[in-house]
């Protein structure tokens, strides 16, 4: 076969022709790689997303039923603050901030099961740091671990828990961004969002240990997202101090012999407290520590009595709370709350400046639907001691 000779141009023209079919192979090769690489990066972005998302959702699930709400009464038993905090021990030790209870004269917290305790006393405060460590009396509570400082990191992600605004059990989550020194001690600061009512909350990382203690924040006019917790390794330093025995609340007066207006009395069978009231032959008792969202919707429980001829105090109880009720089997169950108003009878028979007894009359149930009484009437002794 004869050689065929190729000019410069024509070779040329040979050589651009190659390189354009190189060119179309290459990205024939190079579009599903890179299709492919993209798809293996939005997976891995995914995946530890909700690997996080797992870790926040893990940590609240084993730490939340240890956090409190904590609810602060005035001497006349009003509500004046709410505040969070948490249990570090099985009989009822509590960590909270010290500007939660200072201005307290009663206190109780209540648990995500729903139950109250009366605040026993205090263990030990720190107004420096603001942390303080109160007491309610307990047995197998939750409790969470404290974590150790020198082991957190700048960047590692953390959980809040609290009761802003009294919304209690309200998770948030950020990183540490810092570790400051601050008015020669040391805060660790978050971006974990708070608000009014975390104050005293645990600051807890993925191992579900607490690293500090929720304190205060930056108003949002001035930063976003800059909060400060306590560390743990304060809350250590105070645990070694504090007493044995509570001491009162730091606010609580003197209550004296005989009984004393607007007194708060905690009941040893239902832990409810209740301001006291006399005049003359007549006798006022109010439920004082009710929980917020029900007063704030209207709800209340008052008792009026009188002096009998036989020394015993009788009168009625006028309450009114919400009653749920269920309809519906299965998939298709509905819950429904009534607000029921209804009466029962009370007698307060031992009546002194330590102690306080009598009956309580009420049926045995009640029908929320219909807000109504119903079954055989059953009596049940109380006790109240003075706070």
């Amino acid at each position: 076969m004869p050689i065929r000779v190729v000019d410069s141009v024509g070779l040329r023209g040979i050589m651009r022709r190659c390189k354009r079919r190189e060119e179309i192979n290459g990205r024939n090769i190079m579009r599903p790689l890179q299709k492919m690489l993209t798809v293996v990066y939005l997976l891995t972005v995914l995946v530890s997303y909700s690997a996080s998302q797992a870790d926040v959702a893990d940590v609240v699930k084993r730490s939340s039923d240890a956090v409190v709400l904590i609810v602060i009464s005035n001497s006349a038993g009003q509500e004046t603050a709410l505040g969070s905090g948490f249990l570090v021990s099985a009989d009822g030790e509590i960590v909270t901030n010290y500007h939660v209870i200072k201005e307290a004269h009663s206190a109780v917290v209540k648990l995500s099961n729903g139950a109250f305790f009366p605040v026993s006393g205090v263990l030990a405060t720190d107004a420096d740091k603001d942390l303080a460590i109160i007491k309610v009396n307990g047995k197998n509570l939750p409790f969470l671990s404290l974590g150790d400082i020198e082991k957190l990191h700048v960047g590692d992600h953390v959980v809040a828990i609290g009761s802003p605004l009294g919304l209690e059990g309200t998770v948030s989550d950020g990183i540490v961004s810092a570790v400051r020194d601050v008015a020669k001690m040391k805060w660790i600061q978050t971006t974990a969002p708070v608000s009014h009512g975390n104050s005293g909350g645990p600051l807890l990382d993925m191992n579900n240990h607490v690293v500090g203690v929720i304190t205060w924040g930056v108003n949002l006019e001035l930063g976003q997202n800059l909060n400060f917790a306590s560390p743990c390794s304060e809350v250590q330093a105070l645990l070694v101090t504090a007493h044995q025995q509570a001491k009162p609340l730091d606010s609580v007066a003197s209550k004296g012999d005989g009984l004393t207006d607007g007194t708060v009395w905690t009941s040893l069978t239902s832990g409810r407290d209740y301001s006291i009231r006399q005049d003359g032959d007549y006798f006022y008792v109010d439920w004082v520590n009710i929980p917020p969202d029900v007063k704030t919707a209207g709800g209340f429980q008052r008792s009026e009595l009188k002096k009998s001829s036989d020394g015993k105090w009788r009168g009625k109880t006028h309450l009114r709370l919400p009653c749920t009720y269920t309809k519906g089997l299965g998939a298709y169950a509905r819950n429904f709350t009534n607000w029921c108003s209804r009466e029962t009878d009370l007698e307060i028979d031992l009546m002194s400046d330590k102690r306080i007894e009598g009956i309580a009359t009420g049926s045995v149930k009640f029908d929320c639907r219909k807000c109504e009484a119903e079954g055989k009437v059953e009596q049940q002794s109380f006790t109240w001691i003075p706070k």
